[in-house]
């Protein structure tokens, strides 16, 4: 039998975090009717943590690694299917020139913003966690420790170390 300050407090929390895991989801998987289905995943095994009896002293924290867990196994997924998909297309190439200069324009900016994304994802989860919630999520860093249960100063040496390796993959010497 469920209790209703349960319910209560798991509402609260949801409204509350709903929007920042999902936008943090979104921009890993880049499938927003991806994102909302491990998002939904990410707060049922919450539910289930609170039907447990467990004491939860942090859910935004439990929540981002529930979530960040999901997206890994979500990853995992993928390539395999990936692989699978590229053999059944035997090389066939499929192209399209976009009809006027504002869609070419959001192209060109998607595929630098997609550029920009790709390399934050494949740093290492240190980094790629901190910049995500520093730059997308506009944290600060008190904020970001919070969430992933650490100190400020190592958060703000994350993000300095983070941006410069972003920097080198780039190949660039400014991002922000």
């Amino acid at each position: 039998m469920e209790h209703p300050d349960i319910k209560e407090k798991f509402k609260e929390i949801y409204d509350k975090e709903v929007d920042s895991l999902f936008h943090y989801c979104t921009f890993r998987v880049s499938n927003k009717s991806q994102a909302i289905d491990i998002v939904q995943d990410t707060f049922i095994e919450l539910w289930q943590t609170y039907q447990k009896g467990v004491v939860v002293k942090n859910a935004r924290a439990l929540l981002f690694t529930i979530l960040r867990n999901r997206i890994i196994d979500w990853y995992r997924k993928k390539k395999s299917l990936s692989l699978d998909a590229l053999m059944e297309n035997d090389g066939q190439e499929h192209s399209f020139e976009p009809e006027d200069s504002k869609a070419y324009d959001d192209i060109v900016f998607g595929a630098e913003t997609r550029s920009i994304v790709d390399a934050i994802n494949d740093m290492d989860s240190n980094y790629r966690d901190v910049l995500y919630l520093r730059l997308i999520e506009d944290k600060t860093p008190e904020e970001i420790a919070n969430i992933l249960e650490t100190n400020a100063n190592t958060v703000s040496v994350r993000i300095t170390r983070g941006l410069q390796k972003l920097r080198e993959k780039l190949g660039v010497e400014d991002i922000l």
